[in-house]
């Protein structure tokens, strides 16, 4: 096993980029599609490859050639595959990804099936992983890895909300939630200045060790010596969010494997991903290392004591 392990969702991302939402029952000719692949720990497990960490990574594909494709993307930045379950029985999650341009957003239609993990299905490695990035799914293979490997630093991207996700984000040593996943686990209408510490309290009783709140433009919260901060976002034109939650979630544990502290992790997760934003696609929009660094030199952010 490699010194770091991501474990979840693998999709093939089909995205029709348009400078408008469509209207119900209308045709519309769009100007551009890309086709790569995607996921949250699968573009998080292609931005650490693409960085230079030694990474494996565990999840479902089929052998047909969506699946094929996202092998050879994966193994063209050294992503260890070896655990995974490429299966011909089992089919490649696909996704349809509708990028409004003019303002950035995107739509996600995602299709899975249920892909069964064999039960004489055993992992194989002669190292432990010294960090782990789970992000909710394939949850028989996420709670493997959690009792074959306690004592790795664990990560959990919490994107949507699952019974399976709230279990996993109480077991995990850094909880990064989204917005979505906070609203719909504490149950408010919408989170706002007005209750960030009710929501993030309630987000700290369920996980009880460190906790980041990612509010996309509005950026992210996070505690410090018991105060609650708001990490501020950069000011970029976003073209499409495509992936900027899962390349967040990857540059952080790309930071923490290389000795940053938990606040300059998330200056440097914030910073890639407001650069991902100003370019189209999910892998394709991760950017470079020296670009990163460049921006982080540049800006001089401030956080804010809520």
């Amino acid at each position: 096993m490699k010194k770091i392990l991501c474990v979840g969702h693998s999709a093939c991302d089909i995205t029709y980029l348009m400078n408008e939402y469509p209207i119900e029952n209308r045709k519309y000719k769009v100007d551009e599609t890309k086709m790569m692949g995607g996921g949250p720990t699968g573009n998080a497990s292609y931005l650490l490859g693409k960085y230079g960490e030694d990474t494996s990574y565990i999840t479902t594909l089929g052998t047909d050639p969506y699946g094929k494709n996202i092998v050879w993307e994966l193994e063209s930045v050294g992503i260890d595959l070896r655990n995974s379950l490429i299966r011909n029985e089992y089919i490649t999650p696909c996704s349809m990804i509708i990028t409004n341009t003019s303002i950035g957003s995107r739509t996600i239609l995602n299709h899975r099936s249920k892909n069964i993990i064999p039960s004489d299905y055993r992992l194989e490695y002669q190292e432990k992983p010294k960090f782990i990035l789970f992000d909710g799914h394939e949850i028989e293979l996420a709670r493997m890895v959690l009792q074959e490997f306690p004592n790795a630093m664990t990560v959990l991207d919490a994107g949507s909300y699952k019974e399976e996700t709230v279990e996993l984000a109480s077991k995990v040593e850094y909880l990064i939630c989204s917005e979505d996943f906070a609203r719909d686990y504490t149950k408010v209408e919408k989170i706002t200045p007005e209750n960030y510490h009710e929501v993030f309290s309630r987000m700290e009783e369920l996980n009880g060790k460190n906790v980041v709140i990612t509010l996309g433009e509005k950026g992210c919260i996070y505690r410090k010596n018991g105060e609650l901060y708001n990490h501020p976002a950069f000011q970029t034109k976003a073209i499409d969010t495509t992936g900027a939650g899962d390349i967040f979630h990857g540059a952080f544990v790309y930071a923490l494997s290389n000795n940053f502290d938990f606040i300059e992790a998330i200056k440097f997760s914030s910073v890639c991903a407001s650069l991902s934003v100003e370019k189209i696609g999910g892998r394709d929009s991760i950017p470079e290392l020296n670009d990163i660094y460049k921006r982080m030199e540049k800006w001089e952010s401030i956080d804010f004591k809520i």
